[in-house]
């Protein structure tokens, strides 16, 4: 599948390619910000996966699939290995694009607060929530967050599920731009880490950076994480969770810049 991205800095492309990629119920444009002060050294492209944002909906929502998303991507905006980041889903589809047949397209890795492993946290809620908003009566995004409020009790992530709220600009009526069935459809399969089909490692540099109020990277795994991934490093934004690059945007940006001109 084709996805919808956002490029930055096409002068330096000779500097190398960064390609960005979102979390659950995440859109590219989430990282812009920091796109853009990688952009004044770096070509930098933020891309929507399957199922949000602007890119397609399709009813098939696992890693292979989002990996292959992301090869044609890479294949399409780079003619050479690129820089790849990925936050939360976004790390999972980027790891397993890296333990790919594929993995000649990603010079190194930068994976932001996830594992590559199976994990127990349930987003049904947040999927009952979302479906549960009646948008025949709504018509301001604030309606929307408010309407989040019976299923989803914390502000900060109803604001962030309301910003996949889409308005029409002929009718101003407003959707969910993200394709909930398939997520729904799917839950199993995103908290899950697959294992079928994939290299026994990435040689390649591998940066892991978490929130050092998140539990997403637990110490006990980075032995695992080695297996997979023999040169990976590790470390913590302090003050941030699971939204790393939301809450701590500059630590994030020097510590991206100091992994890439190592």
């Amino acid at each position: 599948m084709k996805l919808a991205h956002y490029a930055f800095g096409e002068e330096n492309r000779d500097n190398g390619t960064i390609v960005i990629v979102h979390g659950l119920f995440g859109q590219a444009r989430n990282w812009t910000a920091i796109a853009r002060r990688l952009a004044e050294k770096y070509h930098v492209v933020t891309a929507d996966l399957r199922n949000h944002g602007r890119s397609d909906w399709d009813a098939e929502m696992t890693y292979p699939a989002m990996a292959a998303d992301l090869a044609e991507l890479i294949g399409e905006v780079s003619d050479k290995p690129v820089h790849l980041v990925g936050h939360s889903m976004g790390g999972k589809a980027s790891m397993v694009l890296a333990l790919s047949a594929d993995a000649g397209l990603v010079a190194d890795l930068v994976v932001v607060d996830i594992a590559p492993v199976s994990y127990d946290h349930d987003y049904s809620g947040y999927i009952s929530a979302m479906r549960d908003v009646d948008f025949s009566t709504i018509s301001r995004r604030s309606e929307v967050e408010d309407a989040l409020s019976s299923g989803v009790s914390e502000k900060g992530v109803r604001q962030f599920l309301a910003q996949n709220v889409a308005t029409d600009k002929e009718t101003g009526a407003m959707s969910w731009q993200v394709n909930i069935d398939a997520m729904a459809n799917h839950l199993d399969d995103i908290i899950d880490w697959p294992t079928d089909g994939l290299a026994d490692q990435y040689d390649g540099d591998v940066l892991f950076i978490s929130g050092a109020n998140s539990h997403y990277v637990d110490p006990k795994d980075r032995d695992h994480i080695k297996s997979l991934f023999p040169k990976a490093a590790f470390t913590s934004i302090k003050g941030a969770g699971h939204w790393v690059h939301a809450e701590k945007p500059d630590a994030v940006l020097l510590t991206l810049s100091a992994f890439l001109k190592r």
